[in-house]
């Protein structure tokens, strides 16, 4: 295990004049940090810190494990060499700090006080870090990221501030909090000449509540396409809302932030192989694995049935099933194919 090798500086109470409180901030340094005195490294800002490095302080009592794999990463030569802050949440004070709309939770209203994190986080915090730790500036060398709420926070911080923040990971992000749609949310940014790169997940089994919509994924896929974003998606199979399944994914961002993600392996198409004739819409997942570990959901490509007389699929991959039988669609995409059959019961 590379645990006792990692380099993690505590700063047990900081405090933030803006949101008048302390905290507990988590600093991970690279392998190289104590012995090349004159580099510089890039950074990357996390939420949540509880959560990020070790179980011990977790509110679920899981962690990301973000510094092993940081560490591993960057010992196999496959990321360039980062430092990751992570700063601790406030527990009942979080949704608060983590949102920029005032907003509602187990029935009791909350004043959202992002704005104010996002000074604490700008003004406070990152002239501190500059000032006590050899990083890099510049939004090419800085990077935002965080899950649930914080993944909103990231998404919401780092479109704003895209002077400052040129990499975005945005998992699992809360996008139904506050008065608009997710498909709002995403629209309230403009993405024209946007240079930062955008990595943005949800897990398959994280419920209706937390699901992407076709609706927005239709519009993931007109901003990468049409304004050629630089944006990955990864719809996770299987993959629920917690600590565990964050941590099983995060190479992902990071070899997408620092790495190289390499070539592609394989395509799957993951979803329903029985749906009712009549039941709910199903959407088919194509999923792009590549040889370095990293996978993300296709947003280019097409979907094709090899059966439309008992299945149709349109371009999101959303099924509509016309009659009872087996069926078979198709998806194309980079020159890779994968095929999946389907049986459609009538109930």
């Amino acid at each position: 295990m590379l645990k006792d090798k990692i380099d993690i500086k505590i700063i047990e109470d900081f405090y933030s004049e803006v949101l008048d409180n302390e905290r507990k901030i988590r600093i991970y340094l690279p392998p190289s940090y104590s012995t090349q005195k004159n580099k510089y490294y890039p950074v990357l800002y996390v939420h949540d810190g509880q959560n990020v490095f070790e179980a011990a302080e977790s509110y679920s009592g899981e962690s990301w494990n973000l510094h092993q794999t940081a560490e591993q990463l960057i010992r196999e030569s496959l990321i360039k060499e980062i430092i990751i802050v992570a700063a601790d949440n406030m527990n009942e004070e979080r949704l608060s700090e983590y949102a920029h709309q005032d907003g509602f939770y187990k029935g009791e209203r909350v004043k959202a006080r992002g704005f104010d994190y996002e000074k604490f986080l700008l003004r406070e915090l990152m002239p501190f870090i500059a000032e006590h730790f050899r990083i890099k500036e510049g939004p090419e060398n800085t990077g935002l990221m965080g899950s649930s709420m914080g993944g909103l926070l990231s998404f919401n911080i780092g479109l704003r501030r895209t002077d400052i923040f040129g990499k975005l990971g945005v998992m699992s992000p809360s996008f139904w909090w506050g008065k608009t749609t997710p498909l709002e949310k995403i629209n309230s940014f403009k993405y024209q000449n946007l240079n930062s790169k955008i990595w943005l997940d949800t897990g398959e089994a994280e419920g209706r509540f937390m699901s992407f919509s076709e609706n927005l994924i239709s519009e993931l896929k007109n901003l990468k396409n049409d304004l050629n974003l630089d944006l990955i998606y990864y719809q996770v199979p299987n993959a629920v809302h917690s600590e565990i399944d964050w941590g099983e994914r995060v190479h992902c961002p990071l070899l997408y932030f620092y790495g190289d993600i390499g070539e592609i392996k394989g395509l799957e198409l993951f979803g329903e192989e029985k749906i009712n004739l009549k039941g709910i819409k199903r959407r088919i997942n194509p999923v792009l694995t590549f040889d370095s570990r990293f996978k993300m959901t296709a947003l280019e490509g097409e979907f094709r049935s090899l059966t439309p007389e008992l299945l149709r699929i349109n371009k999101n991959g959303t099924l509509t099933p016309k009659k009872a039988g087996q069926a078979e669609i198709e998806f194309n995409v980079y020159g890779y194919r994968a095929s999946k059959k389907i049986k459609i019961v009538k109930k």
